[in-house]
């Protein structure tokens, strides 16, 4: 189970690793632009692989823009 939680982020975290606000994260959460989110409950977090894929998909995007 250890290993299981350190692969997930706690929304928290992913805020600040973007450098965003949590209204900025609401934003791209009701336009469906985030990574993808694990719910469990109330509980929410996001894998850090997708997350690091969701940037690097990002990058990619503005290399190609």
């Amino acid at each position: 189970m250890a290993e299981t939680q350190n692969q997930l982020m706690t929304v928290a975290s992913v805020i600040a690793e973007m450098g965003i606000s949590r209204s900025t994260w609401q934003k791209l959460v009701t336009e469906k632009r985030t990574p993808p989110i694990v719910r469990i409950g109330a509980v929410q977090r996001i894998r850090r692989d997708a997350f690091a894929a969701w940037i690097g998909q990002h990058e990619e995007n503005q290399a190609n823009s």
